[in-house]
């Protein structure tokens, strides 16, 4: 096994592009026909609020692996990582305390060499907290605390507040794209305004039930109402976006039983996505699933239908039981998509990365540094 797997990185560390300043220069030149591969990490509001020499040291260690793009975190409607003018009291604690931007600072910063991409959270435990009629209930009744209802994110005042933010940080910040993530619904949103619009859409008097009279939260006709109604705003976000020139892109999970499953029980039909979305984000979590890394090829082959650039996998750090994924199953998922030939990686988060995974990434992305990925050109803002 261990030999099979030196074969491999031999074999990528041969394959591997190697780039030049000057050749990167010329690819840019070439309006998006040559298309270099993604090579992200995430940065949550702890990594971006670091005193400038950190940062420094940060910056420096991205490059050297051959990171392309940067996602920052733009917080949550409630909890932001920006001073969002009107808006203070739903400042970060770290924005508040350190009188910084942070998005501001680390855009302005990375976007000098890599795309950067605003993560918005879709998550609001403070701002439902303060509307709990706009929160969404599981399918026994209860409360969600950080998941508004379908309902209140498609048709009311947690989705109109949503988009306001998306619009502020497209019109403001330097960024090339803003991503949205935890923008699902499978155990979540079955109170009587989800009902009305799932009845609205199916012509069924009720949710669909199982022998023992509960919800069937599984049911075909749910996953297919529920993947149009996250459709719906996602495509609200991109008009937005695409106003100001930006790409959105959009987190979503996978199929662990069949990658052809895709999400669609949490809403993620990937098919509708693309017709707003510049791109997906696959949460390939392979330490949470308790998948193979090798089950990463087969996910890859897959949505490659989809456009090979219309995808980026996440490979993310999580492991059960507060684990973190070794490095050595991290290569071996990264492999395993390469020879999916879907070769766009994002690694999260970067609290978790370790030494080992660091150069992990320097030998799987050797020979890529400096050279900003030719991602999707960014749609023409319409006339006004």
């Amino acid at each position: 096994m261990m030999s099979v797997l030196l074969l491999r990185l031999v074999l990528v560390m041969l394959l591997a592009p190697r780039w030049s300043g000057v050749e990167c220069s010329v690819a840019s030149a070439r309006a998006g026909m040559a298309q270099s591969s993604v090579r992200a990490v995430s940065l949550d509001l702890t990594d971006m609020v670091q005193p400038s020499d950190a940062m420094d040291r940060l910056e420096q260690r991205m490059r050297d692996v051959g990171v392309t793009m940067v996602a920052l975190s733009a917080g949550r409607l409630d909890w932001t990582g920006f001073r969002w003018s009107g808006h203070e009291e739903r400042w970060s604690a770290g924005v508040r305390e350190s009188g910084r931007d942070l998005l501001m600072e680390g855009a302005q910063r990375l976007g000098r060499w890599a795309h950067v991409s605003a993560v918005v959270d879709v998550f609001a435990p403070r701002y439902l907290q303060k509307r709990p009629s706009l929160r969404a209930l599981d399918a026994a009744g209860r409360p969600i605390p950080y998941h508004a209802s379908t309902h209140a994110l498609v048709n009311g005042p947690f989705g109109d507040e949503l988009i306001l933010m998306i619009a502020h940080i497209a019109r403001h910040y330097p960024v090339d794209s803003i991503t949205l993530t935890e923008l699902f619904y499978y155990q979540e949103g079955y109170g009587a305004d989800d009902l009305a619009l799932y009845r609205e859409y199916s012509g069924r008097r009720d949710w669909p039930r199982t022998a023992d009279g509960s919800i069937d939260v599984d049911h075909a006709t749910i996953a297919a109402w529920r993947s149009v109604m996250v459709a719906q705003f996602v495509a609200r976000a991109a008009r937005v976006a695409h106003s100001y020139s930006k790409q959105l892109f959009v987190d979503v999970r996978v199929g662990w039983d069949s990658p052809a499953s895709e999400g669609r029980r949490s809403g993620h039909d990937y098919r509708l996505l693309l017709q707003h979305a510049d791109r997906l984000v696959l949460w390939n979590y392979i330490g949470l699933s308790g998948a193979a890394p090798e089950y990463t090829a087969s996910i890859a082959q897959y949505v490659r239908r989809y456009g090979v650039d219309r995808i980026i996998i996440s490979y993310g750090l999580w492991a059960k039981r507060g684990a973190v994924l070794s490095a050595e199953a991290l290569q071996q998922a990264m492999i395993a998509g390469q020879e999916g030939n879907l070769p766009h990686a994002w690694i999260t988060p970067l609290s978790l990365m370790q030494e080992e995974h660091w150069q992990t990434l320097a030998t799987v992305w050797r020979g890529s540094a400096g050279c900003a990925p030719a991602l999707t050109p960014p749609r023409r803002a319409p006339d006004r």
